[in-house]
């Protein structure tokens, strides 16, 4: 019988519904993929219920240990494999399969119900269930011939002892660590990407929103969605739910101004700016840039220069201002978000509230102007 054979006998014996016993997984499904694997249980490189010692002068007993050929008189178990009834594949399985093994030099242990499979290093720096490179389930038939190839690889009689063996699992438990620790990092990174949505996450749903009505959503009030509805309950959406339509007393008869911020708020929106006393309304963040820019160039002809200089990044966009839009970013489609300030120059539009709020702090270093002083912000 060829593994691909067994492994399809395995999985029918499994979705009958009879295999109630771990005596019956062995028999019907761990046994028939052994002999596929060229174990014979006729010789005494197959020990069906193997003593070992355990701590404080115990004895257990596994359920399997396979061992390599005799060398001086001598067999070494290389495998003890552990079974369970179905859906008991459990930390309490790992963790006794590994007290059998008990620093044993047993160089693999794996753990089973019949349906999944998992291969654990016995030896190694990290907790016992952090070495795990390899789980199998059996009921992806969609992956059937790689569970053939990897049970191939990994237990066949011959190859389980070769040295390369050894080298490719470990190569596999370093993946699986990596791939661990990406999976375990997702969520933090989608939480921050929600509390400050960076430009590309914006982007994304600007030139979705785009496509969908004809005619694309400002910057800030797709950060405001993100924050008050996909993030309800981070302190940035409390910030952005709080009321700011305070508006200053104005001359009589004259339309009220809305307050300006002494100093950027996190989490409000900017719809402009003061600048020496006469205000700017533009009604969003990223055109509050833009005609702050313009202002600077119109007061200081080397202002756009030296911002150019100082905004300059090795990754992600080219350039926040450049004199082409293909100098603003490397990726054609985002060339689109651009605006056309003064004498040649252009500056990128693709900007989430927080980096307008840091580019216009940028600005004013560069002209040498006092956020909060000589410039503030209108926000609401």
């Amino acid at each position: 019988m060829t593994i691909e054979e067994a492994l399809k006998l395995a999985l029918a014996n499994l979705r009958s519904g009879e295999l109630t016993k771990e005596q019956q997984i062995k028999q019907k499904v761990i046994d028939p993929i052994l002999e596929a694997l060229d174990w014979d249980r006729k010789n005494p490189e197959w020990v069906p219920e193997y003593t070992v010692e355990l701590p404080k002068n115990r004895l257990g007993s596994v359920d399997y240990a396979l061992f390599g050929e005799e060398i001086a008189g001598k067999r070494s178990p290389y495998v003890f494999i552990e079974a369970k009834t179905v859906g008991k594949v459990t930390i309490k399985g790992v963790e006794q399969v590994f007290e059998y093994a008990n620093n044993k030099g047993i160089p693999f242990l794996i753990l089973t119900d019949g349906n999944i499979w998992e291969f654990y290093l016995s030896m190694g720096p990290d907790e016992p269930a952090e070495r795990r490179f390899l789980r199998i389930e059996l009921d992806r038939e969609d992956r059937s011939s790689d569970h053939a190839r990897l049970l191939d690889r990994f237990l066949r009689k011959g190859r389980v002892v070769l040295p390369q063996t050894m080298t490719e699992a470990h190569q596999l438990l370093k993946d699986e660590i990596q791939k661990r620790a990406a999976e375990a990092a997702i969520p933090d990174v989608w939480r921050s990407l929600l509390e400050a949505p960076d430009e590309s996450l914006c982007a994304i749903i600007k030139d979705a929103v785009e496509g969908k009505c004809g005619f694309p959503p400002d910057m800030d009030d797709i950060t405001k969605f993100l924050t008050e509805h996909v993030l309800p309950n981070s302190p940035r959406a409390a910030l952005v739910t709080q009321d700011r339509n305070q508006e200053l007393p104005t001359a009589q008869g004259s339309r009220p101004r809305r307050k300006a911020a002494t100093k950027p708020r996190s989490g409000s929106k900017i719809i402009g700016f003061v600048l020496d006393r006469r205000p700017t309304e533009t009604g969003s963040a990223v055109r509050t840039m833009v005609e702050l820019i313009k202002e600077f160039q119109s007061l200081d002809s080397s202002f756009i220069e030296r911002f150019e200089a100082k905004t300059a990044r090795p990754s992600g966009p080219k350039s926040l201002v450049a004199t082409t839009k293909a100098g603003l970013h490397k990726k054609p489609r985002l060339r689109k978000y651009s605006a056309e300030l003064r004498d040649g120059w252009w500056i990128g539009t693709n900007q989430s509230p927080d980096s307008v709020r840091k580019h216009i702090a940028t600005a004013c270093e560069v002209m040498g102007i006092d956020l909060g002083g000589r410039l503030t912000l209108i926000e609401r």
